[in-house]
């Protein structure tokens, strides 16, 4: 694989967002295509997220196809999975250790647990202070919609102006028009749009927070297909 795949690959990837595990349970998740899952909060949809919680239970069978962590966040308990050539991910820590791991929201049979993609044994207390104050920061960002629509459902995704609406179809449409392999510029975008600055860059984050589009470099952006 060249050097330039793998950098464009890299952006692709989904940031991890800080979550605590009460909400992880609580969000409606929702499915897109054969395999994007995603958790609906109120601005933006999370399918990677990042754990800091204390281990209370451990399983590793015995011809280690299978293992699996319990995880305490102090909100809520949690399971992480592994199979097969997976389960080494899960040897190292024990119980009583706080761990922060980067995994997926993902449900079988009425559980939903977490897929591991890395995790680390946290040895500086400072460490889960820090994640603290930024699950507090970004507590507003997760809370879930309640607001129901005329049928008395819960959509789970908060209602947008009709003028927000209009300015990212606009933006997306300059994206994918303008695009010619290494996506579209900041500045092509906002001289097409005609908007400003900052109007430019909250529709653009708005459309990075709904995995709507990637930026392939630095004010660079692409749809993510």
């Amino acid at each position: 694989m060249s050097e330039d795949v793998k950098s464009e690959d890299s952006y692709k990837r989904l940031t991890a967002f800080r979550v605590p595990i009460n909400y992880l349970l609580s969000a409606p998740l929702n499915k897109e295509g054969d395999s994007f899952e995603y958790l609906a909060f109120k601005d933006l949809k999370v399918s990677r997220v990042r754990i800091v919680a204390t281990i209370v239970s451990k399983k590793i069978n015995d011809d280690r196809s299978y293992a699996y962590l319990v995880l305490d966040d102090g909100t809520e308990t949690m399971r992480v999975k592994c199979w097969k050539e997976d389960v080494e991910k899960l040897e190292k820590p024990i119980v009583g250790d706080i761990i922060e791991i980067i995994g997926r929201v993902r449900e079988w049979n009425s559980e939903r647990y977490l897929s591991c993609e890395s995790l680390h044994v946290v040895s500086d207390p400072n460490h889960w202070l820090y994640h603290e104050f930024e699950l507090l920061m970004s507590k507003e960002k997760f809370e879930r919609v309640n607001e129901k629509v005329e049928t008395g459902v819960s959509t789970g995704v908060e209602k947008k102006e009709s003028s927000d609406i209009k300015k990212e179809d606009l933006v997306l449409k300059i994206i994918k028009d303008n695009d010619i392999g290494k996506g579209t510029s900041f500045a092509l975008i906002q001289r097409e749009s005609k908007l400003d600055e900052a109007a430019l860059k909250e529709v653009l984050s708005t459309l990075l927070n709904d995995s709507v589009i990637y930026e392939p470099q630095k004010n660079s952006y692409k749809l993510l297909e």
